[in-house]
């Protein structure tokens, strides 16, 4: 048994446009695939930082394996209440349907502050034995989260966005 937390871009820093995009498509096959893979080692706790784009599929994700695997957990670790308050309609829509199925809950801080994302992100790898990320060595939050697992002695798998 161990745990898993996630790390990846936002949509506007991936190469691809929409979630219909073949790429994009396949990102999240692959990410699938990683997951269903990490539930068969033995991975029975999941985490998401709640974030657009990666963090979001990733979440959709385990929920879905939720359903072949009912004794994973998933929990969502929301950097501060107004994480999603900027966000369309329709992100918010998505982000309440996951909050709404995800096992637990964690607000790392009571509101935003400037370094509310940064504290997330090490919470995120704190949490796990293994960081899944979707990184290709683009330079933010995705950079620091891979590099403090590292220095944290924490197991990484990296997935190309592409």
């Amino acid at each position: 048994m161990y745990r898993i937390s996630f790390t990846g871009y936002r949509p506007e820093k991936l190469p691809f446009f929409g979630e219909d995009d073949p790429m994009c498509v396949d990102l999240k096959e692959r990410l699938s695939e990683q997951i269903e893979k990490l539930i068969n080692d033995g991975a029975d706790e999941f985490y998401t930082g709640m974030a657009l784009g990666v963090d979001t599929w990733a979440a959709e994700a385990v929920l879905e394996h939720k359903k072949a695997h009912p004794g994973i957990k998933l929990t969502a670790v929301i950097p501060c209440p107004e994480q999603s308050d900027k966000w369309t309609d329709e992100d918010k829509a998505r982000y309440r349907s996951i909050l709404e199925r995800c096992d637990r809950t964690m607000t790392i801080s009571p509101h935003y502050t400037k370094d509310c994302m940064l504290k997330r992100n090490r919470a995120l790898v704190e949490l796990c034995d293994v960081l899944v990320a979707v990184y290709d060595g683009k330079r933010g939050g995705t950079q620091y989260t891979v590099n403090f697992a590292k220095k944290s002695g924490k197991s990484t798998v990296l997935i190309a966005p592409m």
